[in-house]
């Protein structure tokens, strides 16, 4: 969600006291814009790195947090320094390495992702971080910490899934994870700093919560709802299904494990997405459009893979049929006379483009979600080419989402 939408939006639609909800919270965007613009704003993600992000993007701050902030980050660098040079650098018997306890994940294989003398590191900044009385400034530092982890081992940048960098571009010459840390936390601190000068009004409320599940989840924070309805709607669901689009729980598991993250949550996240499970049967979902797609998505699978790949329009329905029993819940969410904006993307799957946009405003219709306005953004994305060949034929590329349609629905 792109700040300037959510912004306009929120500025167009809301007045004083009302409640702004996001059931695709992702890192909170919408959330923030909210607080800044004087409303509450309550936001659902099923992934609990999600959650934290957002907590702590949404949290303001007073000076004396800020300074303990920067006190403790003088101090997890200078432990973690002396530990570093008292157990003689990156040998196999450093003593964090001998006794790491819970502070190196053993759900996955750390050393196929990082070298011994990074591993050390990272291993003492989160000793030392730990040692942290627990709420808003461990989370803060958690934050910092997950990024840190990730710039600091083998994960190929400009994806979403989990792939390692090859073993000859892997130059570790200049990488120091306690800078990288150091250079996080105070450009954070920066950004906390202002949030705190911007003197929000509004409070954020992110929940770790599914959006098939809104009314239950509305229970939680029922103290600032009225009748458990909200007046305005900002979100951006999930493009596609996590597996065959942006792999979201993927994206962010291995953080997950070094932050401690409960294992069961952080590995589910994929799973309990839109499109997570396939149904047995493909149904009517009463929009013309998705049922087209699919009969054309469906021929061009048997042509494409001669009938060896299993049929990607079960992919495509099972992620439709769960948008609907969100829609029909966030509709029931509404006050009367609200509205809802939608940022979605049109995605391609064998070969055909999937208009999203016009199957989202024909499932909302039946909802009682009709579309008032329709504009269209360029994405700039450093992470996604333009062009892709996804089932690896020869000479055969498509093209990705380049374009992302701005909807706004009214109840």
């Amino acid at each position: 969600m792109h700040p300037e939408i959510a912004r306009r939006v929120i500025s167009k639609y809301c007045s004083a006291g009302d409640v702004v909800f996001d059931p695709f919270m992702g890192s909170g965007g919408v959330l923030l814009e909210s607080i800044l613009h004087g409303n509450n704003a309550v936001g659902f993600d099923i992934n609990p790195l999600a959650v934290l992000i957002s907590r702590v993007k949404t949290r303001v701050l007073k000076s004396g947090r800020i300074s303990l902030i920067a006190r403790s980050l003088e101090a997890i660098l200078k432990n973690s320094n002396r530990a570093l040079k008292a157990g003689g650098g990156a040998q196999d018997d450093h003593p964090v390495l001998l006794d790491a306890g819970n502070l190196i994940p053993t759900e996955y294989n750390v050393k196929d992702w990082f070298d011994n003398r990074t591993l050390i590191q990272l291993a003492l900044l989160k000793q030392n971080m730990f040692k942290l009385d627990g709420g808003d400034v461990l989370d803060f530092f958690k934050i910092c910490f997950s990024l840190t982890v990730r710039k600091s081992s083998w994960q190929r940048g400009g994806s979403w899934k989990i792939h390692r960098i090859p073993e000859q571009d892997r130059d570790r010459s200049g990488l120091d994870p306690f800078e990288i840390f150091s250079n996080i936390c105070n450009a954070n601190v920066c950004r906390i700093k202002n949030l705190a000068m911007s003197g929000p009004t509004g409070r954020a409320y992110p929940l770790l919560g599914n959006s098939k599940e809104i009314s239950a989840n509305f229970k939680r924070v029922s103290r600032i709802l009225c009748d458990q309805k909200v007046n305005l709607v900002v979100t951006s669901p999930p493009y596609g299904d996590h597996k065959t689009t942006v792999a979201y729980g993927q994206f962010s598991r291995h953080l997950g494990h070094w932050l401690n993250l409960p294992v069961d949550k952080v590995k589910a996240v994929d799973s309990l997405g839109l499109g997570g499970k396939n149904y047995k049967a493909i149904g009517d979902l009463g929009s013309p459009a998705l049922a087209k797609t699919l009969s054309q998505i469906q021929k061009n699978d048997l042509k494409l893979t001669k009938n060896k790949a299993p049929c990607r329009d079960r992919d495509v329905y099972a992620y439709f049929y769960d948008l609907d029993q969100c829609l029909g819940q966030i509709s029931q969410s509404l006050v009367d006379k609200s509205h809802a904006c939608f940022v979605v993307a049109n995605r391609t799957v064998r070969r055909i483009a999937i208009p999203t946009d016009v199957i989202l405003a024909e499932l909302g219709r039946k909802h009682g979600l009709v579309v008032k306005a329709t504009m269209e953004r360029h994405i700039p994305n450093k992470r996604m080419p333009t062009r892709n060949a996804p089932e690896n034929i020869a000479n055969a590329v498509g093209r990705t989402m380049t374009k992302e349609s701005i909807i706004i629905m009214r109840r």
